[in-house]
């Protein structure tokens, strides 16, 4: 008789209190300043000014929902290689892609001080 208990449940259990577990720590160490979670999803602009980043704030997300993902794949013991492949894929590839994006948005400091000093 299966009572949609599934032979899984203390791995489940086991799986939502480590995360809780996890989430805690975060949050103690964003309180007592050892953890800045507001630095995940902002950037500075060049004025100084503190701003929410949309690039940024979409890894985070991905980041937290691909890594729950994982996680409860390798609890239930059904992770594959294909999703462990996308997962490992998808980080390399958004960190090739920003530092790609950093080095063309890097001006030489010749063509800078040039473009100072046009009228």
């Amino acid at each position: 008789m299966n009572n949609g208990i599934t032979e899984y449940w203390p791995a489940d259990y086991i799986y939502v209190l480590v995360l809780l577990i996890i989430v805690w720590c975060l949050y103690r160490g964003h309180r007592a300043g050892h953890i800045n979670l507001w630095e995940v999803v902002t950037a500075t602009d060049k004025r100084g000014i503190t701003r929410t980043d949309s690039r940024k704030m979409f890894e985070a997300g991905a980041f937290v929902v691909m890594t729950i993902g994982f996680a409860y794949l390798v609890v239930q013991g059904k992770l594959t290689e294909v999703y462990a492949a996308i997962y490992v894929g998808a980080w390399v590839t958004a960190r090739y892609l920003r530092d790609r994006e950093q080095r063309l948005n890097i001006m030489p400091k010749a063509a800078s001080d040039q473009m100072e000093k046009r009228p």
